[in-house]
């Protein structure tokens, strides 16, 4: 599915393939539903085993997929912000912006990562009335919140279910990964959470008028009575009550039977052919 604004095809990922930065249509490859994972220690208190169930997704930014079973990742940061770990699974569809592509990882560049993609960011076209329009960057207001809200809408996602957002931080109380702020790294934090918080009010209305769906799905969370809350294992359970709950391979035919009964249909055809 590509999406389009004045007739034009609008691209807006890219990935590297010796050097050469290659236009990647990315629009609309998922769809349903998918978990948005914050780095909040209310993380530790879920059954994170439920994520690596088949028919999960699960979108995690920063160091949180050190964390979180995580299928795709998003980072504004430089890579010195992220484990290397991270950046360099290449079982995780990985995304940044494209300002990073020249920087080091050990001794690679993050171009030359396996599965990492690419794309702008604008700090003044995006508002709160066109937040998830289709453009070619993603917007930059200092938090990596709106980022992945975008990222989830743009590959096809319309209900997210927000874990480890709690937008909450203190001295004692920071991440679910192993990472120290002092006093004012975590004012600063708690400023930008605030200010997210604000903004989330505003964008409920687009929100609504785009099908794109918030659930906020951690418990004491600022989003909490803003957006609608569903407990974690409840979650899970909507997201899978359509998916297959097996493998069924005992019912799958063998490439033969699928021969033969190619073979039986044409024979009913021309057999009804010749009673015409």
């Amino acid at each position: 599915m590509k999406i389009c604004l004045r007739g034009e095809d609008i691209k807006m990922f890219f990935r590297f393939d010796k050097g050469a930065r290659i236009p990647v249509d990315l629009d609309g490859m998922f769809s349903g539903s998918c978990f948005i994972a914050g780095g909040a220690p209310s993380l530790l208190k879920e059954n994170l085993d439920l994520l690596k169930q088949p028919g999960i997704t699960v979108i995690s930014m920063n160091n949180t997929a050190s964390t979180v079973p995580t299928d795709l990742w998003i980072g504004m940061d430089k890579p010195k912000c992220y484990s290397s770990r991270i950046l360099l699974d290449p079982k995780i569809m990985k995304f940044t912006v494209i300002s990073r592509k020249d920087l080091m990882v050990g001794n690679k560049k993050m171009k030359e990562l396996q599965n990492m993609y690419f794309f702008g960011a604008n700090e003044k076209y995006f508002n709160v009335h066109n937040f998830l329009n289709p453009h070619r960057d993603f917007v930059w207001w200092k938090n990596t919140m709106y980022n992945i809200l975008q990222l989830a809408y743009r590959l096809g996602f319309r209900k997210v279910y927000l874990i480890g957002c709690a937008l909450k931080i203190s001295k004692e109380e920071q991440y679910s990964y192993k990472m120290k702020l002092d006093e004012h790294q975590v004012d600063y934090n708690q400023k930008t959470y605030n200010n997210f918080v604000e903004k989330m009010k505003l964008l409920k209305k687009h929100f609504k008028e785009k099908g794109f769906e918030i659930i906020s799905s951690t418990p004491n969370s600022s989003l909490n009575g803003l957006y609608p809350f569903v407990p974690f294992e409840d979650a899970i359970k909507e997201m899978l009550k359509d998916f297959p709950k097996e493998y069924d391979t005992d019912k799958c035919l063998h490439s033969s039977e699928m021969a033969s009964e190619k073979y039986k249909n044409i024979e009913t055809l021309k057999d009804i052919v010749r009673r015409k």
